[in-house]
């Protein structure tokens, strides 16, 4: 387990219960966590959780040059992708008429949003402009559209397929971290861009 659960951290991947149940369960115990924190510190890593403790995932420790830069570029992704992840979310929420979204392991079935974006041609509209944001190209279809955009979110880890015959879709532990994200940007606008490393510098980033 304890391969499988670092080669999953260092991969970038967010270990919660609805993606990694087990590994989950494994980075609870305290001995566990330890030892994989004293692994990955060795390569400037360290083992963190959110807040609300519902995923775990390994991040950089910015004290500046190449830790720092690294940690800038996440940012820098993170911000790239927040818009069209918030449309999608503030989307769901209205389609489902469920403010208890941002939870993890909360479903979302994908013929009751069809249903819903079929009968308003509001949400037809958020959609469609969801897609563009995403750079989607669908065969002109809302049901093609809705089908690329999960998708999409599933790839980023966002949203985990759990009920394929169903078209289920769970929310993962990825979206506590997010929510993080975003309440840091709010307050710091990211971290700041005065303390540019040299060109030379080479960071790597998850």
């Amino acid at each position: 387990m304890f391969n499988q659960v670092v080669q999953s951290l260092l991969a970038g991947e967010f270990i919660c219960q609805v993606m990694d149940h087990s590994g989950f369960s494994y980075l609870n115990d305290p001995k566990n966590h330890n030892e994989v924190n004293a692994y990955v510190g060795r390569i400037g890593l360290h083992l963190a959780v959110t807040r609300q403790g519902g995923a775990f995932f390994v991040a950089h420790h910015v004290n500046g040059g190449v830790d720092r830069k690294a940690a800038k570029e996440v940012f820098t992704e993170i911000k790239q992708s927040l818009r069209p992840l918030v449309s999608f979310l503030d989307m769901v929420m209205r389609v489902m008429q469920n403010d208890n979204l941002l939870v993890v392991g909360t479903p979302i079935e994908v013929n009751k949003l069809m249903g819903a974006i079929d009968a308003n041609p509001s949400f037809r509209n958020d959609l469609q402009t969801l897609a563009s944001q995403l750079k989607i190209q669908a065969d002109g279809t809302d049901r093609n559209r809705l089908e690329k955009v999960l998708r999409s979110f599933r790839e980023k880890g966002y949203l985990l397929l759990s009920n394929p015959e169903r078209e289920i879709y769970q929310i993962t532990g990825k979206i506590e971290f997010i929510q993080e994200v975003i309440e840091f940007l709010m307050e710091h606008d990211a971290i700041g861009d005065k303390e540019d490393e040299t060109p030379s510098t080479q960071g790597q980033c998850h």
